[in-house]
């Protein structure tokens, strides 16, 4: 079992809100070489204590058993990576404050995790269906995403431009919800339906498409299956990350090198994994 911690900023359920988040929970506490020990909330979709909120709704509609939190969140970092040093995966889907306050605090934090995995960045003009899109996770707090990415830790990036490729349609949303039909109660299936739908329409709205970025999922699908993904290194620039719009420059000279793919090698058996695992969550006890 690996051991994970989830940082993130999960809005599922808040109107005009980002649902990757809480999917990515799903997919998590459904996965079955995952030891989800716990998640520390972050910013970005939403301010903290819309994490918090909806982190806290998601839990109880879902009757989902996971720890949560949303104050000392950098204190639980440094505290799990020392009691399990190198065993540690972090997924990071928000704002970096978390991870970069528990360097502060222990300075040999990064050389205690054994895999940190951050869905941010862009390398170029970020475009969702020929739209522009703002990078949201670095440019949240631009500093922390500096010391995080030039912490010298086993670092893959999933940046911006192939986690837009992660796209979730409303007929794989359909899919999902006639899956976990039997396992949940009605008002329950009503309100990830409705949450889910919801976010179809806006991006039907903002993106002429029907269905939405599963960006953050990347992460977690990482975890189990890294061969769904191309597997190209980069060389970061230390000098040169201009990360107030969350851009990452790269060099052909550099001593410090991520992974970061560049592709989704089949996104029709993505989903089908993604839709798997999640429904597995609701079964775990079982």
């Amino acid at each position: 079992m690996r051991k994970v911690i989830f940082d993130c900023d999960n809005t599922f359920g808040l109107a005009d809100h980002d649902v990757d988040d809480g999917l990515t929970l799903l997919y998590l506490l459904g996965a079955p070489t995952i030891d989800l020990l716990g998640v520390t909330l972050t910013y970005g979709n939403g301010s903290l204590e819309e994490v918090e909120k909806m982190t806290k709704e998601l839990q109880q509609r879902l009757t989902l058993s996971f720890d949560y939190y949303s104050a000392n969140q950098a204190e639980y970092l440094v505290k799990q990576v020392n009691l399990y040093p190198n065993e540690i995966t972090i997924l990071a889907t928000g704002a970096l404050t978390n991870l970069s306050e528990a360097l502060r605090i222990d300075p040999n934090f990064f050389k205690k995790v054994q895999e940190v995995v951050l869905m941010g960045g862009t390398i170029e003009p970020l475009k969702v269906n020929h739209r522009l899109v703002t990078e949201l996770n670095f440019s949240c707090d631009p500093d922390a995403a500096k010391s995080v990415l030039l912490s010298q830790t086993n670092l893959t990036i999933m940046n911006g431009h192939m986690t837009s490729e992660a796209f979730f349609s409303r007929h794989e949303m359909n899919q999902f919800l006639t899956l976990v039909e039997t396992t949940i109660n009605q008002d329950t299936l009503k309100w990830i339906h409705q949450t889910l739908e919801n976010w179809i329409k806006w991006n039907e709205k903002v993106f002429g498409f029907s269905g939405f970025c599963n960006w953050d999922m990347t992460t977690a699908v990482y975890l189990e299956r890294p061969e769904l993904f191309s597997q190209e290194r980069y060389n970061l620039s230390k000098n040169q990350l201009t990360l107030t719009k969350g851009r990452m420059t790269l060099t052909d000279k550099s001593d410090y090198s991520i992974k970061m793919p560049k592709k989704i090698l089949d996104i029709a058996e993505f989903n089908q994994l993604v839709i798997k695992r999640m429904t597995l969550a609701f079964k775990k006890e079982d």
